[in-house]
C-alpha cells in the first residue's frame, strides 16, 4: 500500500509557490545527511542547512519585499546564533532564521523528517519510505545521463557464476533479472529523451534556439553518453548469445533449478520449494524477454535519431530562406512591379512581364476525365485441389522422424550399454568403451542422470530405472577425456542384474 508507508501530506510540500525552494532544501538535506553516510544530524544542523539554501537562493522565496544579503550562522551549544558581519543585515538575518525554522517545521509536518530523542539529545532522521522517495527525486533531477552500457556485462557475469555453482550464487540470478529489467527501462529512458528533444526542436522559434537544442540536448546529453554506450564497445549483442546459452543450460538442468530453488527458499525470498521454482523460472523468463525486446528498442532509437538528423539538415539547408532574407532578395522585384503598375495608370489587372517563360495553363480533354467505376465481379465458389506432396518433402519428413528416433534414448538402451561393460567389479566412466553414436548418446544421458543420483534426485525415467540396479560414486578429480566427450569422471558399481521397471514404455 503506497500511502500506508508515506505520510498523507508528503506531497503537499510541493503544492505551493515555494516548491522550488523546498526541492532545493530537501535534496540538499538528503544528499548531505542521508544519501550515503550514516549520520545523525541534530535539529540545529538541519536548520543551518536550510539557512544556507536561503542565503544562496533568496530569489526562491516568494514573498513581498526587497531581497537582502543574509548573514552566516553557526551552531554554538544548543542554540543557533548568527555570526556578525559588517555587510550583514541583522534584521534580515533574524527573518531568514525564522523562515528556516518554518521550512524545517514543514518538513516535519509533511513526514519528510522525524525527530528522535535519546536522553537529552534530539536527533533527526528520515523515514524509510520518505528516504526512498527522496532518492528517486534526487536521481530524477540528475537526469538520464547514466552510463549503464555495462549492465549486460553484469548480467552475463552473474549467470556464469550461477552456472559454476548454483547453490552458492543463487541470489546472483535474482539480481541479474532485476539488472535486465533495469536495462530495459534504460533503453526506454533513452527513447523518451529522444522524443523530448524532438518536441523541443519542433517548438523552437528561431534557428539559433533549434541548433542549441540539437547540439546541447541531443549530441551532448543523449548521443555522446546514452546512445554511444549502446552502439560501441558495451553493445548488448556482444554478450547476447552467451546469455541466451547460459539461460538454456539452466532451464535444461533440473539439478541446477532445484539448487536455485533451495537457495531461494533458504534466503527467505519465498516460502516452499514450489514457489521458489516458480520464481527461478520467472527470473529466467524476465532476462530472456528483455533480450528479445532489444531489437525493437534499437529500431525505434534509430528512427528518432534519423528524424533529428534530417531536421537538422533541413534547418541548415533552409537557414537562408527565412522571411527577412526573402524580403531582401525580393525587394527589387517588388519595386519593378510597382513601377509597372504606375505605367499602366494604376490598373493591376492582367499584369504581364515579358520574358522567356511560357504561361502555365491547365490541360483539359475529355480523355482526362475520371472514368466511372465498373461493376464488381462476383466471387465464384470452386473446389480447391490440394497438390500432392513433393518427394523431397516426404524424404525430409522421413529423415526428421529417423533423426528424432535416433537421438531419443530409452532406459533399456542405457541399461544394455551398462550390462555390456559393467561386470561384478566397479568400473570408472573413463574406462567405458564408446564405439559409436548410439553409445555416445547412451553415455551422455547416463552422465546427466548420474549427476542427479549423486544428489539423491531421481527426476527422470532413467534415474528411476537405475535405482537399485547400479550405484554411482564420485571419482575424485579424475576426468573423462576421449574423442567423444570431456567431463568429470565417476565410478559405476553393479548392485543386481535386472531391467528397470519402466521398460520401453517410458522415454528420457
Amino acid at each position: 500500500m503506497l500511502f500506508g508507508a508515506l505520510n498523507p501530506n508528503i506531497f503537499m510540500l510541493f503544492a505551493g509557490e515555494n516548491r522550488l525552494l523546498y526541492e532545493e532544501v530537501l535534496l540538499r538535506i538528503y544528499d548531505g545527511c542521508f544519501g550515503a553516510d550514516i549520520l545523525f544530524p541534530t535539529r540545529n544542523e538541519l536548520v543551518g542547512i536550510v539557512y544556507e539554501v536561503l542565503a544562496a537562493h533568496p530569489e526562491l522565496w516568494h514573498d513581498e519585499g526587497k531581497l537582502v544579503t543574509l548573514d552566516e550562522v553557526s551552531s554554538r551549544g544548543r542554540r543557533l546564533r548568527p555570526r556578525n558581519r559588517v555587510d550583514g543585515d541583522r534584521e534580515a538575518t533574524v527573518e531568514a532564521m525564522g523562515k528556516a525554522r518554518h521550512i524545517y517545521a514543514r518538513l516535519i509536518e509533511t513526514g519528510w523528517l522525524e525527530e528522535s530523542r535519546y536522553g537529552l539529545k534530539v536527533t533527526v532522521d528520515m523515514p524509510a519510505a520518505a528516504m526512498r522517495l527522496a532518492d528517486f527525486l534526487s536521481t530524477l533531477r540528475q537526469g538520464t545521463e547514466q552510463q549503464l552500457g555495462g549492465l549486460i556485462v553484469e548480467v552475463r557475469n552473474a549467470l556464469e557464476a550461477v552456472k559454476a555453482n548454483a547453490s552458492h550464487n543463487a541470489l546472483g540470478l535474482h539480481k541479474a533479472a532485476k539488472d535486465a529489467l533495469g536495462f530495459g527501462r534504460y533503453l526506454r529512458s533513452v527513447l523518451s529523451s529522444l522524443r523530448d528533444i524532438e518536441r523541443h526542436v519542433l517548438a523552437s522559434q528561431d534557428l539559433n534556439e533549434r541548433l542549441a537544442h540539437f547540439f546541447e540536448d541531443f549530441v551532448e546529453r543523449v548521443l555522446l553518453k546514452d546512445y554511444a554506450s549502446i552502439s560501441t564497445t558495451a553493445h548488448p549483442y556482444r554478450f547476447r548469445y552467451a546469455i541466451l546459452e547460459s539461460l538454456q543450460k539452466l532451464e535444461d538442468s533440473p539439478v541446477d533449478v532445484d539448487s536455485l530453488a533451495a537457495a531461494y527458499a533458504d534466503t527467505g525470498l519465498t516460502d516452499g520449494r514450489d514457489k521458489a521454482r516458480d520464481i527461478v523460472f520467472d527470473d529466467l523468463h524476465k532476462i530472456r524477454r528483455v533480450l528479445a525486446q532489444i531489437d525493437e528498442a534499437f529500431f525505434r532509437i534509430q528512427q528518432h535519431r534519423a528524424r533529428l538528423e534530417v531536421r537538422l539538415r533541413n534547418t541548415v539547408r533552409y537557414a537562408g530562406r527565412r522571411a527577412d532574407a526573402f524580403l531582401r532578395r525580393s525587394e527589387k522585384l517588388v519595386l519593378e512591379l510597382d513601377r509597372l503598375v504606375e505605367r499602366r495608370g494604376g490598373s493591376r489587372e492582367a499584369v504581364f512581364v515579358p520574358g522567356y517563360l511560357q504561361p502555365v495553363t491547365g490541360p483539359y480533354s475529355p480523355s482526362l476525365l475520371a472514368r466511372p467505376r465498373g461493376d464488381r465481379a462476383e466471387v465464384e465458389v470452386e473446389a480447391l485441389t490440394l497438390p500432392e506432396p513433393e518427394p523431397i518433402h516426404l524424404l525430409r519428413r522421413q529423415l526428421e522422424r529417423e533423426y528424432l528416433d535416433r537421438i531419443t534414448v530409452l532406459p533399456t538402451q542405457v541399461l544394455a550399454f551398462l550390462d555390456r561393460q559393467v561386470r561384478d567389479e566397479p568400473v570408472s566412466a573413463s574406462s567405458l568403451n564408446i564405439d559409436g553414436l548410439d553409445d555416445f548418446l547412451a553415455f551422455e544421458v547416463l552422465r546427466r542422470s548420474a549427476r542427479g543420483m549423486l544428489n539423491n534426485q531421481f527426476a527422470d525415467a532413467l534415474s528411476r530405472s537405475l535405482r537399485g540396479t547400479y550405484e554411482f560414486t564420485v571419482a575424485g578429480r579424475e576426468r573423462v577425456d576421449n574423442d567423444w566427450i570431456s567431463c568429470d569422471d565417476f565410478d559405476i558399481r553393479r548392485i543386481r542384474t535386472g531391467k528397470g521397471p519402466t521398460g520401453d514404455a517410458e522415454r528420457i
